[in-house]
């Protein structure tokens, strides 16, 4: 009788323990649930329970948790730590411990921006590849292709970009456009948000009478966003330019850069938005302005392929003698991304 009633209080105790160890959500609506936090990505936390499996709570519905196991969390500052929660009896929001030194601080459930996030590769490869082809023949025959392509390689600190592009049209068997261009920039992040860059890039416009402009030179930018969903940096710095015309004399100068590069998914991905512009001031002539603007839709199919249409307006302030200001690009075309 003795031995029975031990075991049962140990089976008990037990019991209390395991629950004592169990995590705990507790919602705006006043409801508790138990279970163990696998993670918290993209506004949504994983709960495993014993009594329902696998829950997905929306994050915005979660007024505080409790972990007594350690978890990795990230903070909308960008932070990163490994903490025990515990909800505030005071005012609802989410205490932090920290497992080293027993430190806490109030955060709300808002500050947090993932929990358990997945770990990331060393280097993070990111790119696209767009091909358009368009063929007319009757009255008018007309041909166009255009191709462009960018390759980003991203580490912690550091961020390489290559890209390039090519457009080629022709009108009843006479060639309207024919140009080419390449660039190479490498971003290195002295804080989460602010790097700094040395940028690359070399053109040639057969109708713009450039066989080939070359700029080069170092700079300051801001990243407000990066993510899968959303990104938006903005930079400047001087710019070396150098332009070898075909019938005028040649060009150099130091020159002023600004650039903008922005991106949106919408709709839950239905579609993405971009935009960006990039351009140069020089120095010594403030009316000697350059600058390349594109924007556009992608919309995502299968397997990585997206639609894309997309407008470009390349815009010269002081070009070659028989050249004009403007060049402006309608694509249609389908691509590729990873």
């Amino acid at each position: 009788m003795r031995k029975r009633v031990m075991i049962l209080f140990g089976m008990a105790f037990f019991s209390v323990a395991v629950a004592a160890l169990a995590d705990e959500v507790r919602l705006k609506n006043g409801s508790h649930l138990s279970g163990h936090i696998v993670s918290m990505q993209d506004g949504k936390l994983t709960l495993e329970t014993d009594f329902a499996g696998v829950l997905t709570i929306d994050w915005g519905q979660v007024e505080a948790i409790r972990a007594d196991q350690p978890v990795n969390v990230v903070l909308s500052d960008g932070s990163a730590r490994e903490v025990v929660i515990r909800p505030s009896e005071s005012d609802g929001h989410a205490m932090l411990f920290m497992d080293s030194a027993g430190e806490h601080e109030p955060l709300p459930a808002s500050e947090i921006t993932s929990i358990n996030p997945p770990q990331e590769p060393a280097v993070g490869l990111k790119g696209r590849i767009n091909v358009g082809l368009n063929k007319a023949s009757g009255n008018t025959d007309t041909e166009t292709a255009h191709a462009d392509a960018e390759l980003i390689a991203r580490t912690a600190e550091n961020r390489l970009t290559l890209g390039g592009a090519y457009n080629r049209s022709s009108e009843d068997n006479q060639k309207t456009e024919d140009n080419a261009m390449a660039y190479l920039k490498h971003d290195y992040f002295l804080t989460e948000k602010f790097y700094w860059y040395l940028n690359g890039g070399v053109e040639r416009d057969e109708f713009k009478e450039i066989n080939l402009r070359t700029t080069i030179g170092p700079g300051f930018g801001y990243q407000f966003f990066e993510s899968e969903l959303i990104n938006l940096s903005v930079e400047a710095g001087p710019s070396y330019v150098s332009t070898d015309y075909d019938n005028a004399p040649d060009e150099d100068s130091i020159s002023g850069r600004w650039a903008l590069k922005f991106d949106r998914f919408f709709f839950d991905k239905l579609f993405q938005y971009y935009f960006s512009n990039e351009g140069y001031v020089s120095a010594s002539d403030s009316s000697d302005v350059f600058m390349f603007t594109k924007t556009g839709l992608r919309f995502p199919l299968q397997v990585g392929f997206f639609l894309h249409a997309g407008f470009e307006w390349d815009w010269d302030n002081t070009p070659a003698e028989d050249a004009g200001k403007s060049d402006y690009r309608y694509i249609m075309s389908l691509g590729y991304g990873f």
